[in-house]
């Protein structure tokens, strides 16, 4: 799937293809049309707070990329 995937404060999200797991028991996946970055995550981007690069970044949840 495609998603925005942060590689370090103060450079820009960029779009690539990532791999995710196969659904476990009483998960699924749902087809995403658009989505968006909230403003706490930005932070992240702007080196406000720290978290290891490379990252998904998403209100729920920053994963590994």
């Amino acid at each position: 799937m495609r998603a925005a995937v942060f590689h370090g404060p103060h450079r820009p999200l960029s779009i690539e293809e990532v791999e995710i797991d196969t659904p476990g028991p009483r998960e699924m996946i749902v087809r995403t049309v658009a989505s968006g970055v909230c403003r706490s995550d930005a932070h992240y981007v702007d080196g406000l707070y720290a978290w290891p690069a490379p990252a998904v970044p998403g209100r729920e949840n920053w994963s590994a990329a």
